[in-house]
């Protein structure tokens, strides 16, 4: 079930940004709403196994939850809001917050769960077996 969830986030936020672009008014909580939606969206796509999320349910959610609020606070900071360290605070909270932030937390979630959630033996069986005899992508030989 999360894979068609995935999608329709996918399409909801491309279409949110996609509106955002053209400047329909709510322009720009339209385009936070993509650009919150959108990175959650691709990584519960690529994440999904058998059609589930697993325990990736409450990263993924908080991921969300820290886009989405982090750029709902750049947007209502009127004038970008004090100055911190020399920079206005809105650009303060996209450089120091939003971008390193979810960086480093989903390379240490992915590194610290790669036992459990990576590639696992049967997985590599299936592929080599796959492999020998001929696959799905015989026309790529």
């Amino acid at each position: 079930m999360a894979r068609p969830s995935a999608l329709a986030l996918l399409a909801l936020a491309t279409l949110a940004s996609l509106a955002a672009f053209l400047g329909v008014p709510l322009a720009p909580w339209l385009a936070a709403f993509g650009g919150a939606t959108f990175p959650v969206a691709l990584i519960a796509l690529g994440a999904a196994q058998r059609g589930r999320l697993g325990p990736l349910c409450l990263p993924l959610a908080l991921l969300w939850l820290l886009l989405a609020g982090g750029l709902a606070a750049v947007l209502t900071l009127p004038a970008g809001g004090p100055d911190v360290a020399g920079l206005p605070l809105a650009t303060a909270l996209m450089i120091f917050v939003l971008v390193p932030v979810p960086l480093l937390g989903l390379g240490l979630l992915y590194a610290l769960s790669f036992g459990r959630l990576g590639v696992r033996e049967e997985d590599l069986d299936r592929m080599r077996r796959l492999r020998r005899s001929g696959g799905a992508c015989q026309g790529d030989k």
